[in-house]
């Protein structure tokens, strides 16, 4: 990498595979994205794209039969591919944190929903103390709390009925509930409310409304959007939907078979999509008063065991070039967009020595 592209996040060449009976998964192939601080990037594609294993890399939650071969995952100043796992647990909850893409599956079966963040709260106290070399826990940080209770001795309690409360929960009969006896949005308000309860610098959103109706959907996105403008959270938004991710997010990262392919500001990805893949899957969205039918992308996601020879979108590509068979294209910004949208596109149609 020649110089830092987001202050807060810059993911550079991520490459993980998987070691299978049937052949080993090259399920990231030099991924890049960054981040400021406060921005929402969106990560969109078809299922089996990368999107969550990029989200997983980033909090180092790959595990075996999966490994980081290659790249950096640049956060701050720190490089969290080559960190230990202790000074990887003072980051984890603290500094960033994850709403998973299946919240009941996420929540211990076997405890109360209130014992459950809890136990987050002071696991990321006691994680603050060790890294601050400490021997007595100082008070956790009130800054996002309601003035009710932003006071120096508010313990882990009642920062959880806070959060509870602040995601539209009667925490007085939440907290007593196992997570079997919640309805699905409210089982993602409460991982909402754990996520945010250490008030994080970057929240990674894995699908969090997928399993929800379009009811549901729509307040989750509201409350996930008062809650970080308030916080000024950072958020990595993984989603199928692009009208989701352009209502949402700031910048938008397209996936394909383990890359980026496309990546710029939400106004630019919708105005001016450069990438074959980006324009295809802009086809698929349903939009008001369109009348015309709506139109697939021919083919399936390549078998990431055996993936195509140089750029791994060719075999279903209308524009296929004879070097798109041999070579992968470069990820690299388009001259001619403005500084401020960042758009970078992977395409022998746009590169610049072709």
């Amino acid at each position: 990498m020649q110089y830092r592209r987001g202050d807060l996040l810059d993911v550079s060449n991520l490459r993980v595979v998987f070691d299978t009976y049937a052949g080993q998964v090259k399920a990231l192939n030099g991924v890049e994205l960054w981040m400021n601080h406060g921005e929402r990037l969106g990560v969109v594609g078809e299922t089996g794209c990368g999107k969550s294993v990029t989200a997983l890399s980033v909090m180092r939650l790959i595990e075996e039969p999966g490994r980081i071969t290659e790249g950096s995952i640049l956060f701050e100043d720190k490089d969290l591919a080559t960190l230990s796992e202790n000074i990887l647990n003072t980051v984890r909850g603290k500094d960033i944190a994850m709403i998973f893409q299946e919240p009941v599956a996420a929540l211990n079966p076997v405890m109360k929903v209130g014992a459950q963040i809890v136990e987050n709260i002071e696991c990321q106290r006691k994680s603050a103390v060790l890294a601050q070399g400490a021997r007595k826990a100082g008070p956790v940080t009130d800054s996002g709390l309601s003035q009710k209770h932003r006071t120096k001795e508010t313990g882990s309690v009642e920062i959880m009925r806070d959060m509870l409360g602040r995601v539209g929960l009667d925490w007085q009969r939440t907290e007593n509930l196992y997570p079997h006896e919640l309805s699905g949005g409210m089982a993602q308000r409460v991982m909402i409310a754990m996520a945010l309860s250490s008030r994080p610098k970057l929240l990674i959103a894995d699908e969090p409304t997928s399993a929800l109706d379009v009811t549901i959907q729509a307040q989750i996105l509201n409350l996930l959007n008062n809650l970080v403008r308030e916080t000024q959270t950072a958020v990595l938004l993984i989603t199928h939907a692009m009208g989701v991710a352009a209502q949402f997010c700031d910048f938008i990262a397209v996936m394909y078979a383990g890359n980026v392919v496309e990546y710029g500001s939400v106004q630019s990805i919708f105005k001016n999509p450069l990438h074959p893949y980006t324009k295809g899957l802009l086809r698929a969205v349903p939009k008001i008063g369109r009348t015309d039918e709506l139109q697939s992308i021919p083919g399936i996601v390549p078998d990431l065991i055996s993936p195509p020879s140089g750029c791994r979108f060719h075999p279903r590509c209308p524009h296929r070039r004879p070097e798109c068979d041999k070579n992968q294209p470069r990820f690299e910004p388009v001259r001619e967009e403005l500084e401020a949208d960042r758009h970078h596109v992977a395409c022998f149609l746009y590169q610049k020595d072709l």
